[in-house]
């Protein structure tokens, strides 16, 4: 994009709006060809109608459904369902952690399955050995006598103990900077910025609906990145769930993270952005605009398409730019001192990018009137001379990128 080049006193500043590729362009994750949006789980119903002697024998080869202790109590979808369906959970997820080739249910309603096992990956976002399932219903006369669950494992159980041991190793070390003490709120911005700072956006990239993409590969897109959000925060005792959906017209994914009994919407993927520099080339940088916020500004651009019931988000404590001090809800001459002096200070730290958020669009658009149609950042910045910037006038945030 051009870059404008203005002057006043025998100052030069340049003035550039900024090309987000990530964030916004790439508003959601197109997958390949080949895909449907975000990979369905059920790849085949079999439906096994046999003569009365073959499927007596099929059915004794099965042993009856077990009953499984469960380890999901507290988990977000998890707890939407019913008792009954909490059982055929727990039956689901008890043979996937296994790695059992069949096993049967407490059921014979096989149209529930798809529902019950994306409530599993919805919890789970570290299940990468696996990517989908099918069942088969054993009929007699018409009526559904028995149903068995065989999930589809992209690895054997060796292969997966393998895996599990790098990605175990990574893992420690994305949460190794983490300071002894710290605040749930700073332990999710640590993950959120870490992830998009070791992790790029690849369309392309192998095992992308997985976190081997990211530990391994440290390429991916939004299944990834949420899987892996919520991968890290469960090791931090952080209720995290992920959430599937459309974006801006294609298929895309995000988390909701629980932070002092409220909860918030969290979408790594697009805080993951890029601008063109003066030489054309693509500077990275994390964005902190859908770091915990509300379900008003979240559903601003993402539509959840979930089989359980998401919580109405309205909390703004944990919000990033109400915990950095750089929400404001007035242009007052206090205020213009406060966003001066983040903008100084961001500058003279050498941080590549710094962010306000505002309570309207009223003053978003006055604050980019400020600080750069009047030049008045150079009054706080000694000796830029160059800067790109970001209007977002939709959540009311201004991005001042130094280059």
């Amino acid at each position: 994009m051009k870059i404008h080049k203005v002057c006043k006193n025998k100052k030069r500043l340049a003035v550039s709006l900024l090309v987000v590729l990530m964030g916004q362009t790439l508003s959601g994750c197109t997958l390949p060809d080949g895909f449907a949006g975000i990979i369905r789980p059920v790849e085949e119903v079999v439906s096994s109608v046999r003569q009365n002697m073959e499927l007596k024998q099929q059915m004794d080869a099965l042993e009856l459904p077990k009953d499984v202790e469960s380890i999901s109590r507290g988990k977000y979808a998890y707890e939407s369902l019913s008792a009954e369906n909490q059982k055929i959970y727990d039956q689901m997820l008890d043979a996937v952690m296994n790695h059992d080739e069949e096993v049967t249910l407490s059921t014979s309603e096989g149209r529930q399955l798809e529902d019950i096992f994306n409530c599993i990956t919805a919890d789970y976002g570290g299940l990468f050995w696996v990517e989908s399932f099918r069942y088969t219903q054993y009929q007699r006369n018409g009526q559904t006598e028995m149903m068995s669950f065989s999930p589809n494992y992209t690895m054997t159980k060796e292969e997966r103990s393998r895996a599990q041991k790098k990605i175990d190793k990574k893992a420690k070390k994305y949460l190794k900077g983490i300071k002894q003490g710290a605040s749930d709120y700073e332990k999710v911005r640590h993950i959120y910025r870490t992830l998009i700072e070791k992790v790029d956006y690849e369309l392309e990239s192998e095992n992308n609906q997985n976190i081997i993409s990211v530990f391994l590969e440290r390429k991916t897109v939004c299944q990834g990145y949420a899987s892996a959000m919520q991968y890290l925060l469960g090791k931090l005792d952080i209720p995290c769930v992920i959430v599937t959906g459309m974006a801006k017209g294609g298929p895309h994914a995000w988390n909701l993270v629980q932070l002092d009994g409220e909860w918030y919407y969290v979408d790594v993927t697009w805080g993951n952005s890029k601008y063109h520099d003066d030489e054309e080339n693509d500077v990275k940088y994390v964005e902190y605009d859908y770091l915990n916020i509300t379900t008003e500004e979240m559903l601003q651009d993402h539509n959840p398409q979930m089989e359980f019931e998401l919580p109405e988000c309205t909390a703004v404590e944990n919000n990033y730019f109400v915990q950095e001090g750089r929400y404001f809800t007035d242009l007052g001459e206090e205020s213009v001192a406060k966003i001066g002096a983040i903008f100084r200070k961001a500058y003279e730290k050498g941080k590549s990018n710094v962010s306000i958020k505002f309570a309207s669009r009223e003053l978003c658009a006055q604050a980019k009137e400020f600080f750069l149609t009047d030049y008045h950042i150079s009054d706080y910045c000694s000796g830029l001379e160059t800067v790109y910037y970001k209007t977002d006038m939709q959540l009311n945030i201004f991005v001042i990128i130094f280059p």
